[in-house]
């Protein structure tokens, strides 16, 4: 026997439609971008209920259960009724019975109802479930572009601060670099200075040698001066005495 014989009933085939299915002529062209995959919960979730569905689950059961048991004390009631009855008349025994299935099939409609109720409850929460994930995750990416922002401006103004020290730096080496070319320009001149007195004295010393070779050639010629007129004393000297 085939599988969709059984799924395609009526009263199964509304337990594996969606309810939020909307008809499209068009084309489908689904997202495939990171954010826009979900999980679907209804399909691989769908064993895993929250303890608060689950209370109340136990609870509705209970309470079928205990509904249940008081038709069943009913039946039992209006069969021992029919029992009693039973010499009245077989007309009577047919209304009984009549009135027994009619009450069995209201029970069973009433639960049939209960059960779709349950089931759109549960469909309601899940479909809540899904809206309140994704507004969590609308704040998540409006909480992470505001992170981004702020981790932007933050560079900013430390790249700003950076290039700030690097012309502070800047700054300082041509300030260093000006005091060591004045500090060489004073040396320069120090040592100029210096060589302009030593040639300075250079000079008064070649003067004095200068000076002292003039007097002491003066004072030469002197002597030889003296020399010659003493031999011309003498030799006058000779003559006039021979």
């Amino acid at each position: 026997m085939s599988l969709w014989s059984w799924v395609n009933q009526p009263e199964e085939l509304k337990n594996f439609q969606n309810p939020l299915f909307e008809a499209n002529s068009l084309v489908i062209w689904p997202s495939v971008a990171p954010q826009s995959l979900q999980l679907w919960e209804g399909i691989f979730l769908r064993w895993n209920r929250p303890s608060r569905y689950l209370d109340e689950a136990e609870e509705e059961m209970k309470r079928i259960i205990d509904y249940n048991r008081f038709l069943q004390d009913k039946v039992n009631s209006m069969k021992k009724q029919i029992t009693q009855t039973e010499t009245e008349g077989k007309v009577d025994e047919v209304d009984e019975v009549d009135k027994v299935d009619e009450v069995d099939k209201v029970d069973k409609v009433d639960e049939v109802d209960k059960v779709d109720k349950v089931d759109e409850m549960d469909k309601v929460d899940e479909v809540d479930k899904v809206d309140k994930v994704d507004e969590m995750d609308k704040v998540d990416k409006v909480d992470e572009v505001d992170k981004v922002d702020k981790v932007d401006e933050v560079d900013k103004v430390d790249k700003v601060d950076e290039v700030d020290k690097v012309d502070e730096v800047d700054k300082v080496d041509e300030m260093d670099k000006v005091d060591e070319v004045d500090k060489v320009d004073e040396v320069d001149k120090v040592d100029k200075v210096d060589e302009v007195d030593k040639v300075d004295e250079v000079d008064k010393v070649d003067e004095v040698d200068k000076v002292d070779k003039v007097k002491k050639v003066d004072e030469v010629d002197e002597v030889d001066k003296v020399d010659e007129m003493d031999k011309v004393d003498e030799v006058d000297e000779v003559q006039e005495n021979p």
